[in-house]
């Protein structure tokens, strides 16, 4: 585990200080173990990740970011158990991953809702499946769509919502299961801004008041520091653990530490590793198709 390297935080406070010692003392909810994935395809093998070996303790939030190429998505399907790797392992609390499990939930950033099932029914359909009685799994179903605010909505359709709305329901389905790890692969990523300011918000309330484990994918560094405890910073081309970062901003979080210098100097250290001096990319050739205009620039 390796701290913000910028000045003035190896002299955190002793609220932040404490958080982390707290963090490093609960039960580890997530190991990755050496993690490789190669893919056979018709130019060759294509490694998407290399070595990858990471911790989340239990009731952590932490955020995955890295440039395009990283194999963010890649991971996480393999953290829910939806891809094999090539070698490695993952243990949930101790147990090996070796296929999709119920004490594991997944969030895509796709409305994945069954568009002939009203809210309800849709949050039931985990516990339904895993056996309980229809009056057992409506009562939790309202209990996780009370959760996510959207009580007055139990009998709509998924058409009959916004892209944000869907989402709710996406995370009261995932969590009617009740995982004991939720992966989030960028659900908020096909969201408006706006919404998804208060997407984020509504997670950090869910996250709050729930026993779970956090692991989201994200390439929005904003969202990145706005959620997590820490974030772990992928390489691309293969994908490599760079660095974990210790989000250093106090906790409950709110939108005016957007602007909050340590805030601030976090997004920059992380945009720092992603985006290193000299990195840029050669400017794109652009085809003229207008006679050229000197009052046209």
């Amino acid at each position: 585990m390796s701290t913000l390297e910028l000045p003035g935080y190896r002299d955190q406070s002793p609220e932040v200080a404490a958080r982390f010692e707290r963090l490093r003392q609960r039960p580890v909810a997530l190991e990755v173990r050496g993690l490789t994935k190669r893919f056979e395809t018709p130019r060759g093998v294509v490694t998407a990740l290399d070595d990858v070996s990471f911790q989340v303790h239990k009731r952590e939030l932490m955020c995955v970011i890295g440039p395009s190429g990283c194999g963010k998505s890649t991971l996480v399907r393999i953290l829910a158990g939806l891809e094999t790797p090539s070698s490695g392992e993952v243990r949930v609390y101790g147990e090996p991953v070796s296929g999709p499990g119920s004490d594991r939930g997944m969030v895509f950033q796709g409305y994945t809702l069954f568009p002939w099932l009203s809210v309800k029914e849709n949050v039931m359909f985990g516990p339904r499946m895993a056996g309980k009685s229809a009056f057992s799994a409506e009562r939790e179903a309202r209990e996780w769509i009370d959760l996510v605010g959207l009580s007055k909505f139990e009998n709509a359709y998924p058409h009959q919502l916004s892209g944000g709305m869907k989402q709710r329901v996406a995370i009261a389905r995932a969590l009617a299961n009740q995982p004991r790890v939720l992966f989030m692969d960028e659900p908020f990523g096909a969201l408006d801004a706006q919404t998804r300011c208060k997407m984020q918000s509504y997670l950090l309330d869910i996250w709050k008041n729930v026993d779970i484990t956090i692991v989201f994918i994200t390439h929005d560094l904003d969202e990145a520091v706005f959620l997590s405890d820490r974030i772990l910073v992928l390489d691309a081309n293969p994908g490599r653990v760079h660095e974990v970062v210790e989000v250093p901003v106090p906790r409950p979080r709110s939108e005016a530490q957007l602007f909050d210098p340590t805030f601030m100097a976090t997004r920059k250290h992380i945009d720092g590793i992603m985006h290193p001096p000299g990195s840029g990319q050669k400017e794109t050739p652009v085809m003229r198709l207008a006679v050229s205009d000197p009052d046209v620039v």
